[in-house]
């Protein structure tokens, strides 16, 4: 899957940033870290002139530079320099979650290779090229990749559905191992959408879902419980198993009850 794979098992498409992008994303912030090392040096010039100690401050003015200003960038405007925003660009992580200082420190170590080996500038491009998600070394070594206009992309919510009231122990018998990403992520649209269904079309899609979930999972589907009531049991166990950690706002399913 290239897209994100968010903390719920939901893959969204993403449009990962490319070579042009990204290169006039770096051209900018290279200009910015210029012009901080022609004034940094500038005014270690006017404290120390005739000093022979400037040249070792501009060189540690250069070094700091250029550790400093990415990885305070990225981690303060959360995955943004100025270039990407400039281009609209964001680095995040393979989840889609906004970037740590971890997450930058490796991106920067990375960020040296890609730049200044020589020949200068080429392996972070070859990289970019030859991977999937386009993403340099400092990318590989983080677990992160630059994608387009992340602000303009409205990302589905995160959402924790519920085990219905007095199904706990019946919820309990579900084992929802066999249960692939895929047929959560038709169940988690239905139940987000079945309000916009006629009562009829909602019934009969709950229960062609819950047949062939308990089909998949080999699981009895008692009779007794309403379908959607059912996907509502699987997909919590489903969450619950895979996610144990992650507890996103609970959702409660409006209408829903377990017998009909």
């Amino acid at each position: 899957m290239d897209g994100i794979v968010t903390p719920e098992a939901v893959v969204l498409d993403v449009d990962t940033a490319g070579v042009a992008s990204r290169v006039f994303a770096g051209l900018i912030d290279f200009a910015i870290q210029v012009g901080l090392l022609f004034v940094g040096s500038f005014v270690i010039l006017l404290l120390r002139s005739g000093d022979s100690s400037s040249a070792t401050g501009s060189a540690i003015l250069f070094a700091t530079i250029i550790i400093v200003y990415p990885v305070l960038s990225e981690t303060l405007m959360r995955g943004r320099t100025i270039g990407k925003r400039a281009l609209g660009l964001r680095a995040v992580t393979l989840e889609g979650a906004p970037l740590r200082l971890r997450h930058a420190l490796l991106r920067m170590m990375g960020g040296i290779a890609d730049k200044f080996l020589p020949p200068l500038g080429v392996t972070g491009m070859l990289f970019v090229i030859s991977t999937k998600r386009h993403q340099r070394v400092g990318d590989l070594l983080a677990g992160t990749m630059v994608i387009r206009d992340p602000d303009r992309t409205l990302l589905p919510p995160a959402v924790w559905f519920p085990v219905p009231p007095g199904l706990e122990a019946f919820a309990a018998t579900i084992d929802p191992t066999a249960m692939t990403d895929a047929q959560y992520t038709v169940v988690r649209s239905f139940l987000m959408r079945n309000r916009e269904l006629s009562p009829d079309a909602r019934y009969s899609l709950a229960t062609d879902l819950a047949t062939r979930l308990s089909a998949t999972l080999r699981h009895d589907r008692s009779s007794r419980v309403h379908p959607e009531a059912y996907l509502l049991c699987v997909i919590s166990r489903y969450q619950r198993r895979n996610f144990p950690t992650h507890q996103p706002t609970a959702w409660q399913q409006p209408g829903v009850t377990t017998r009909r």
